[in-house]
């Protein structure tokens, strides 16, 4: 028989499933793009943007494209369905969920040579969804953080949320200054730099869920206060 509390427990596990759903999501992102197009005779290129155009050897068609607008769409979907703990970080989320789908909906360059733009919508959505995640991490993560007791756990996990917070944000813009300040050529090392990024939002993502889990949060009432 279905009661009160078991309807409870199973909204707050289907809660936390979709969670960790999202932190494995981004952690698989990056890998999921290298070792697909290595599967097709596709080698490691020069960003995760590029996996949109690289085509597998004797074929004009990129068979990894699908997986990247894919996987971007359904980033951009568990951002945007997923609520806030305040105002600010739902607006955060829904920008960030905005970006991510930009990201795939407006490709990168290819083949410009010189005439590359130095700035696109592409490379925007990009840095802005980073922006915005960075924002909820720095700002917003220490909302649930006033369920714990013990100060010494905040300040633990304050700090883990800024140094993903930081991640976040130096992974990208060192890979922008490299290409349009240096104007170093477009090499491996700015697929790194992306799925550092890519990996710190999903690390921000699981020690959030860590921290909530372990939070007076998890078995509160869900009733309405008379």
């Amino acid at each position: 028989m279905l009661t009160e509390d078991t309807l409870q427990k199973h909204i707050f596990e289907t809660y936390f499933c979709l969670r960790l759903g999202m932190a494995v999501i981004a952690l698989a992102f990056p890998i999921l793009l290298w070792g697909y197009g290595c599967f097709h005779g596709i080698g490691l290129q020069n960003s995760m943007s590029a996996y949109y155009w690289a085509s597998a050897p004797g074929s004009t068609d990129s068979p990894v494209r699908v997986w990247f607008i894919g996987v971007l769409f359904a980033i951009g979907a568990f951002l945007y369905l997923y609520k806030g703990f305040s105002a600010q970080e739902n607006i955060a989320l829904n920008l960030a969920a905005i970006f991510a789908i930009g990201v795939a909906y407006f490709p990168m360059e290819w083949n410009c040579g010189g005439n590359c733009q130095s700035f696109s919508a592409h490379g925007t959505s990009a840095i802005l969804f980073f922006l915005c995640l960075a924002y909820v991490a720095w700002f917003r993560a220490g909302d649930t953080l006033d369920n714990h007791k013990s100060q010494e756990y905040k300040e633990t996990y304050r700090k883990l949320y800024r140094f993903t917070a930081l991640l976040m944000v130096a992974s990208p813009v060192t890979a922008a200054v490299l290409l349009l300040v240096l104007q170093l050529e477009r090499n491996k090392y700015v697929f790194v730099l992306e799925a550092i990024a890519i990996w710190a939002f999903a690390l921000y993502w699981a020690i959030k869920t860590t921290e909530m889990r372990k939070s007076n949060l998890e078995f509160a009432p869900a009733r309405p206060t008379e």
